[in-house]
């Protein structure tokens, strides 16, 4: 599966290490608002698209992929009280033509738990 990481799991970020096995695919972004969230990680919205939002794609393992859910929060079974949810967006590459990618996206819900202010440029 394809995921698009723009917080922590990024290259030189301290989640990275989670990803060090899998492949590098591409940089570019997504259509969507970044939030900074006041407790060291952020959020994408894509609820309320106010422009791009950065990163970076790998190609990850189902196995790791259940690391990764639980690292971002997120409960396939229980996306009611999960922090983050798992979602198909598109991806548009640095070079190329854009693709879907998989992204742990908040919902706004969520969002307003957490005094988050928008990042205008889209980078973490």
């Amino acid at each position: 599966m394809l995921l698009f990481v723009y917080g922590t799991l990024r290259r030189g970020k301290e989640g990275h290490s989670l990803l060090e096995n899998s492949p590098f695919v591409a940089e570019g972004y997504v259509e969507g608002t970044l939030y900074d969230l006041g407790v060291g990680f952020p959020a994408l919205g894509v609820d309320e698209i106010q422009g791009r939002v950065y990163g970076e794609v790998y190609e990850v393992s189902e196995d790791l992929l259940d690391t990764l859910d639980h690292y971002e929060g997120y409960s396939p079974e229980n996306e009611e009280d999960s922090l983050y949810l798992r979602q198909e967006i598109t991806f548009y590459p640095a070079k190329g033509k854009p693709f879907s990618v998989q992204a742990y996206v908040m919902p706004a819900s969520q969002r307003e738990r957490f005094l988050a202010t928008v990042i205008p440029s889209g980078r973490w």
